[in-house]
């Protein structure tokens, strides 16, 4: 078998850069990996605003799904590192967020 005939796995995580930038000698281009990570960050952000921007009392299906992604890290967060661990729910909500939309 030719090496042609094979199939590259690892070709799907190559970083390609969309806009080369260098600063000061330091490579800071924009890649494919940071096109999906923005679009990661509209996503869930979207669909927070978007559950959040009527508040209803009766919620619906959006706002009901994120209420108890909300629920759900603070609580783990609270049995994890109790009261004190608390100041860092916004990090850690961003974090699980932002890895439930990218997965």
């Amino acid at each position: 078998m030719a090496a042609a005939d094979k199939v590259d796995p690892i070709h799907q995580f190559q970083i390609h850069p969309i806009i080369p930038l260098h600063i000061g000698g330091y490579d800071v281009s924009f890649t494919n990996s940071s096109l999906f990570m923005v679009v990661t960050i509209v996503l869930a952000s979207a669909f927070l605003y978007m559950s959040t921007a009527s508040r209803a009392l009766i919620p619906g299906r959006l706002q009901s799904i994120s209420e108890m992604a909300y629920e759900f890290v603070g609580n783990m967060l609270r049995d994890a590192a109790g009261k004190q661990g608390m100041q860092f729910f916004p990090l850690v909500f961003s974090l699980f967020m932002f890895v439930l939309v990218a997965n």
